[in-house]
């Protein structure tokens, strides 16, 4: 098992890892544009591999500087997901781990991680507490 960043030669799997958390398409020259600009804006990609690079996990860790706390910087997980048939055997929690870790690493001093009520007692389980009301607008 390792943790690696998203790579550009991972477009297929990556798409069929996403697509079990949420049906989605782009192509190919789209996800590596994409991917290079998710990289210039203090955001990273990780996966999780088994197996020789096998594919089985995601999360996405979104930095944001602030002038708060003294110019500090918080951490925000997004886009976790785990491939179905590796579901309930620990990949999620080391997935979870591992970025709460990788985010002390960079300095942050808050993580945040907004999530399905569904999926609270998971995140709780993995040392995350609910604070707040998440609000949204989608356009």
């Amino acid at each position: 098992m390792i943790f690696r960043r998203l790579k550009k030669t991972d477009y297929i799997e990556y798409l069929q890892l996403i697509s079990m958390f949420r049906e989605t398409y782009f192509t190919e020259e789209q996800f590596i544009t994409t991917l290079n600009h998710i990289e210039s804006a203090n955001s990273e990609i990780w996966v999780l591999c088994v197996d020789n690079d096998k594919l089985i996990g995601t999360g996405t860790l979104l930095f944001e500087n602030k002038f708060i706390h003294n110019i500090s910087k918080i951490a925000h997980i997004e886009d976790i997901c785990v491939d179905s048939s590796y579901r309930g055997q620990g990949y999620g929690t080391k997935l979870i781990d591992f970025l709460i870790e990788h985010a002390k690493t960079k300095g942050c001093y808050k993580i945040t991680l907004y999530c399905k009520e569904e999926l609270e007692k998971f995140y709780e389980l993995n040392g995350l507490k609910r604070n707040s009301i998440q609000m949204a607008l989608y356009m």
